[in-house]
């Protein structure tokens, strides 16, 4: 009971810990608020477009079009953004040699590692559930009067919106995470980028037979894309994709895990 106590106490001071040094780095601050503005002004602009030149679009292009889809679009870049969010709260202290003061106070790296993941799992659902629901509604302010348009209770639509915090959070994890693995905040932004928006576009074009259905679909980009897209006839569906990127991110901390008890800081 008492050894319970003590660990329960010692996470709490480590949780206090990260989060002053979180909530003091400024580079964490600019990301933030950097996706927020991003996110909201992309759909903004895209959803303001569709407005001004509606009528002007062919007859197939009217029946075609999504407006949920249209107005998320966003989220087809922001995970970098995100990624980068969470690979800051490592590759930051990497960077200036507080890691080593860090495991000094904490000898425990399980602890120092779970508590970070605490904190940026809330701090990005927190920021992409705004995020996402405020490019939405601004979005589709844009598209009324216009366009066809929809609310968070047309259906699916508030799936699309809890679908889209969902990935960027399960990003900023992957980020974090990534961070762990490279220690540099260069390396991890490269292969964040690599991931969530070089290669998608690379497969994009690839023909999609057996080889394609059988990889291309478990991506993390594509299983994102199955949690706020509505067209997703090629790809996993929302559950099941979820559960797969949650699994990324646990094989990912299970690699992080085992470098930190093994590497220098």
């Amino acid at each position: 009971m008492r050894e319970n106590v003590t660990l329960s106490r010692r996470a709490r001071a480590v949780l206090a810990s990260e989060w002053i040094k979180i909530s003091s780095l400024r580079s964490l601050r600019v990301t933030g608020l950097g996706a927020l503005l991003f996110g909201v002004a992309l759909a903004f602009l895209v959803c303001a477009g569709y407005h001004a030149r509606w009528h002007a679009l062919g007859v197939a292009r009217q029946a075609a079009f999504q407006p949920v889809d249209t107005n998320l679009g966003f989220l087809q870049i922001a995970p970098l953004l995100f990624g980068v969010l969470g690979a800051l709260v490592v590759t930051s202290e990497y960077g200036t040699g507080q890691i080593r003061g860090t495991f000094a106070a904490t000898p425990q790296r399980p602890l120092v590692l779970a508590a970070k993941a605490v904190l940026v799992g809330g701090l990005g659902l927190v920021l992409s559930l705004v995020t996402v629901a405020g490019a939405f509604l601004v979005g589709q302010a844009q598209l009324a009067g216009a366009a066809p348009h929809a609310s968070l209770g047309t259906p699916g639509a508030a799936g699309a919106v809890l679908g889209g915090a969902l990935y960027l959070t399960l990003t900023a994890l992957s980020g974090l995470l990534v961070g762990v693995l490279v220690r540099s905040t260069a390396v991890a932004v490269s292969t964040l980028a690599g991931v969530f928006l070089v290669l998608p576009v690379l497969v994009d074009s690839l023909p999609k037979g057996v080889v394609w259905r059988h990889t291309v679909p478990y991506l993390p980009s594509d299983l994102g894309l199955s949690l706020w897209h509505s067209r997703v006839d090629l790809l996993v569906r929302p559950l099941p994709a979820g559960l797969l990127f949650a699994g990324y991110v646990l094989v990912l901390g299970a690699a992080g895990l085992a470098l930190l008890r093994v590497r220098d800081a």
